[in-house]
């Protein structure tokens, strides 16, 4: 038998990683409200300015930048859901509300960037006449909030992908807004009406890029399809070579959300292995070298693979058909 100190070990180990993603948690809800608030101050001063102005360009602007005021909304309560525990109707707790917010706004980008290439195109065939200077003021001024978001919200969109949804949102204001002062500043010295619709078509493919790869990576974690950043065969092997490990089969790995992978399998040990030594071993593992979340093993009798349930284990299905 291990030593009592091999729990402490997994339990600090465990306490660390769940004090960690609280850490996580409070700072991308952090970020999200200072995000949610500047953009959505912001909306307000350039609505007021279209208003006074007359200005279709600057109005058509302002929603630009309420849609961002939207996704980051939709992030933020996704966020708030996630963080709700556990309980006996939710036993895997909310953390997949991030997903489905995540998955929303991926779907937001998407039918933003149809309409961003829709209205460039319209203006490419039937130019129009844009108050550029007035123009180039809220661009200026909304280039000084969307920096700030951008920065706050940078950490958490790297394995977050609700945090990455929010953080594409603000990021089409931003280029907005530069393609308008770029827009401004090609006209004023070449007349060139037209740089303003080219620029902003090919910022709405840019658009499908982003939105296409948020809804493309939540699908598959909603899907539980092997987390992109979990090696199979690197585990098996590293499982194998644990001492009275003979054999493994119904192999899982899958996500939880984007950033709490989790693991199962079942490990056929020799007659001479004590169960409970392995486990510990495998659970070791998987925890600090492949940085699981959380792990589940059965242990039996190396032989004794059971029948059911073999549509879903892939180690007997490659055993079965080798080819």
């Amino acid at each position: 038998m291990n030593p009592p100190d091999e729990h402490k070990k997994t339990d600090q180990k465990s306490g660390e990683h769940s004090g960690h993603d609280m850490t996580a948690m409070g700072a991308n809800e952090r970020a999200l409200k200072i995000s949610a608030f500047l953009t959505g101050i912001y909306f307000f001063v350039e609505l007021g300015l279209g208003i006074a102005s007359g200005s279709i360009a600057v109005l058509s602007d302002a929603f630009h930048t309420f849609s961002a005021v939207g996704g980051v909304l939709l992030a933020l309560v996704a966020g708030r859901i996630a963080a709700r525990p556990a309980d006996r109707h939710r036993t895997f707790g909310s953390f997949r509300a991030e997903l489905i917010g995540a998955l929303l706004n991926g779907l937001f980008l998407l039918g933003m960037a149809v309409f961003v290439i829709y209205m460039g195109i319209r203006r490419l065939l039937d130019p129009v006449e844009l108050e550029y200077g007035l123009m180039l003021a809220a661009a200026a001024g909304g280039l000084v909030t969307e920096l700030i978001s951008l920065y706050v919200l940078t950490r958490g969109s790297r394995d977050n992908l609700n945090m990455r949804g929010a953080f594409w949102h603000v990021m089409q204001t931003f280029v907005g807004s530069l393609i308008i002062i770029v827009a401004a500043a090609v006209v004023y010295f070449t007349g060139f009406t037209l740089i303003d619709p080219i620029l902003g078509t090919a910022f709405g493919f840019v658009l499908i890029w982003a939105g296409w790869g948020i809804t493309r990576d939540t699908l598959n974690l909603l899907m539980e399809t092997v987390p992109i950043n979990v090696d199979l065969e690197k585990i098996e092997v590293a499982l194998t070579e644990l001492p009275g490990v003979e054999d493994l089969h119904h192999i899982h790995a899958w996500s939880l959300t984007s950033d709490r992978n989790l693991f199962s399998a079942h490990i056929g040990i020799s007659e001479t292995a004590n169960a409970q030594d392995v486990i510990r071993a495998a659970e070791a593992v998987l925890t600090t070298s492949f940085d699981f979340y959380f792990t589940t093993f059965q242990v039996e009798p190396v032989g004794s693979h059971p029948v059911r349930a073999r549509s879903i284990d892939y180690v007997w299905m490659d055993r079965e058909d080798p080819s």
